[in-house]
């Protein structure tokens, strides 16, 4: 059995994954919502990154242990994505220092069908839009997990290239008292 590859993203109702500037803080991570994504981790065996994204979680969750305005959900997470295997899919990124992690810099199809085809739980992108257009355009992702956020930002990385057309199937959906909709859908042959 192959191990799926999963895009995981919050995105905002006029598509966008971060602001012009790189903005996230507009994501929705209340209690329930996180807890619903805490849920749905467990079965995730590889965590997976684009360049930047990857930057920005090495350089946060390390420091988390020792923050003492850590929360016990940040202490939680942080102990999961240190133990995980985490790959980074970079054509510049040289190596990379976080503990568990593989760098990814060519052969990317080749590369990931292979990490689909080793037993294990499956890979997730964690929000990485430019990467996700990149395995997209490969063919190698097979569901999107989004929790759509209601609010807009009229610009940004948009979670889907433009030009691309793809037809999804939705697997799932669930809504929270906070507005956010969880939507989870299958590619054409997954």
């Amino acid at each position: 059995m192959t191990r799926k590859l999963i895009s995981f993203t919050h995105i905002t109702l006029d598509g966008y994954v971060n602001g012009p500037n790189g903005e996230l803080e507009w994501a929705n991570v209340e209690p329930e919502i996180s807890a619903d994504v805490d849920a749905r981790l467990k079965p995730v065996g590889t965590a997976v990154y684009g360049r930047e994204v990857y930057g920005m979680m090495a350089g946060y969750w390390p420091t988390v242990q020792d923050n003492p305005d850590s929360s016990e959900h940040d202490r939680m997470h942080m102990a999961w994505v240190e133990a995980i295997p985490k790959v980074v899919i970079s054509r510049t990124l040289e190596k990379a220092d976080w503990n568990n992690t593989t760098v990814i810099r060519e052969d990317v199809a080749q590369r990931v069908q292979e990490l689909k085809a080793q037993p294990g739980g499956d890979l997730m992108i964690f929000g990485s839009p430019r990467l996700v257009h990149v395995l997209a355009d490969l063919e190698l992702i097979d569901e999107y997990l989004i929790y759509l956020n209601p609010v807009t930002l009229g610009g940004g990385t948009p979670l889907f290239a433009p030009g691309r057309e793809m037809t999804l199937s939705l697997l799932e959906s669930k809504s929270f008292d906070a507005g956010v909709v969880m939507l989870r859908y299958a590619t054409q042959g997954s």
